[in-house]
């Protein structure tokens, strides 16, 4: 698939089918979450801390899980229930990139 200045997020997900949680930055030692040693991961760690108790309980209740849509996925709508509030990686995410084309090729969508 080529990558066209045209294409955008809306109504897509293809990169939010499988995450399983926002993929944050972030370690969970002794059921408390902590940044990761060496990463740059205060951004994403105090986004979360921020956000909406009901995303930090999905995040939470989905820690570890992958090859099924995100937690923070509204998948009838087809986008971010708290955009705001997303990790860095998603935040930098190329619309049209590379990893884009190839997750809309792996999920039809497209």
């Amino acid at each position: 698939m080529a990558c066209e200045s045209r294409i955008t997020c809306d109504g897509c997900c293809a990169c939010c089918l499988t995450v399983g949680h926002p993929p944050f930055l972030l370690e969970l030692d002794n059921g408390i979450l902590r940044p990761v040693a060496g990463a740059d991961s205060e951004a994403d760690f105090h986004r979360l801390h921020s956000a909406p108790p009901a995303a930090q309980a999905a995040y939470l209740a989905h820690y570890g899980t992958i090859n099924v849509p995100c937690s923070w996925l509204d998948e009838f709508e087809r986008r971010c229930r708290f955009y705001e509030f997303r990790p860095d990686i998603c935040r930098e995410f190329e619309v049209g990139s590379k990893w884009c084309s190839q997750f809309r090729e792996l999920h039809k969508i497209g």
